[in-house]
């Protein structure tokens, strides 16, 4: 059996006194039963992604590496498809040093030969089987991650198995985080602010942009976070989003300017919970201009908070932080609102660009944005959210933002720094 964990701090405060203490293995295995019981399935094929912080299914079920296979039977023991033998002596390591582990069975190989073998030898060869990676999962994996070729090759092996795909229905399971979950939801959305607070500290007219965005991701790695990129820009006027181009092509970095600002989308990720935290701030006061979409964006903000809650649809969330834009007359270039662990969904994007963006229509006729979100759903208690309003005139505007979870009663918010427009004095 999995390594037991160890006595909890809390004494179970996620439970009733009575109750026994929260078993956070227990909470996951118990949802991905009841999943298995309600769609009829008789085991899971569980298919690693190679961007989990969006989608790892096999994470969420037993904490342990990214990007790993597993057959997981109804009734029975599971089994990881590690690519490595690795994997196998870190997990034996951790138990040797009386870490937590939620497995015990790791085999190495190809994963669409091993696979199908695994389905047989647990008799589910002619079962049921719900596949969680050959469809819908986000956004940025809408066919999902498995191939043609290891899909025939797991289809030809298990002839006599139905195959359903499962994988945007298992997300919703995942989306419900427990009170544990959510415990380090906010120690990663600390972080982000702490990351804020850091490069602020340092931002100055004439220091490099690459010395800001080293000392964010090093603020958030010295906390304890896993720290994959950020989104970052600079300048007043800045109309784009995304990485900085330096990151992805041989060119200089830009110095801060004695009017500035700065733009970015930060991933602290703890405990394989990922956070989006989106903040803008600016080196001494902001122009007009760019003040007045501080306030928009903070509007757009506040009527996410309003918006979310149990019962509503993500849709209903989308539509609301549309308003205050439209009503100013604005437009955003990235999603309002995004689904978080697992990133199932996103809300519109680039509205209003062919308008608003003096050249944009004539210089990329085929390129223009998004209305509706990419799947809507129920949000119930425990989901959690980013909540990141852009809100641009022309070529001016501002981005706050923050990491939220939706409660029994409304909506919790976790951060408190990139909330507003910042203002750096200089």
């Amino acid at each position: 059996m999995p390594t037991p964990p160890p006595p909890s701090a809390s004494g179970g405060a996620t439970t009733p006194a009575a109750a026994e203490p929260h078993s956070e293995r227990a909470f996951r295995m118990r949802r991905t039963q009841e999943f298995m019981d309600a769609h009829e399935l008789d085991g899971l094929l569980v298919f690693g992604a190679d961007r989990s912080d969006r989608y790892d299914a096999g994470q969420y079920l037993f904490r342990d590496r990214r990007y790993q296979h597993f057959v997981l039977p109804r009734h029975g023991e599971p089994t990881m498809v590690a690519f490595a033998a690795q994997v196998a002596a870190q997990h034996q390591l951790s138990r040797e040093r009386g870490l937590e582990t939620w497995i015990d069975d790791i085999r190495v190989g190809p994963a669409p030969e091993l696979l199908p073998a695994i389905a047989h030898e647990k008799k589910l060869g002619t079962g049921r089987l719900g596949v969680i990676g050959a469809g819908y999962g986000s956004p940025f994996y809408p066919g999902g991650w498995v191939s043609k070729q290891v899909w025939d090759a797991i289809s030809e092996r298990l002839p006599g198995a139905t195959l359903v795909d499962v994988t945007r229905d298992y997300g919703l399971v995942m989306a419900r985080r427990s009170d544990e979950d959510l415990a380090h939801l906010a120690t990663a959305a600390a972080a982000g602010d702490a990351a804020i607070e850091a490069m602020m500290a340092l931002a100055r007219p004439g220091v490099n942009e690459a010395e800001l965005y080293a000392e964010g991701v090093a603020t958030m790695m010295r906390k304890g976070m896993r720290v994959t990129w950020m989104l970052f820009q600079t300048g007043l006027d800045n109309y784009a989003w995304g990485e900085p181009t330096w990151l992805t092509r041989p060119e200089p970095s830009r110095k801060l300017e004695r009017r500035d600002m700065v733009w970015a989308e930060i991933f602290p990720n703890y405990a394989e919970l990922n956070t989006h935290v989106n903040m803008s701030f600016t080196l001494g006061e902001p122009p007009a201009e760019t003040a007045r979409c501080a306030e928009v964006a903070r509007a757009s903000y506040e009527a996410g908070v309003a918006a979310v809650r149990p019962g509503a649809t993500f849709a209903e969330v989308c539509a609301a932080m549309e308003v205050p834009l439209a009503e100013s007359g604005m437009w955003h270039l990235t999603p309002q609102f995004a689904s978080l662990n697992p990133l199932l969904s996103g809300g519109g994007s680039a509205l209003g660009i062919r308008e608003h963006l003096d050249a944009f229509a004539d210089t990329y006729p085929h390129a223009d944005g998004h209305a509706g979100p990419f799947f809507d759903f129920e949000i119930t208690p425990g989901m959690t959210f980013s909540l990141q309003p852009d809100a641009r005139l022309g070529r001016s505007g501002a981005i706050v933002g923050g990491v939220v979870a939706a409660t029994a009663s409304g909506c919790r918010e976790f951060n408190t720094v990139s909330t507003r427009l910042n203002i750096v004095d200089v």
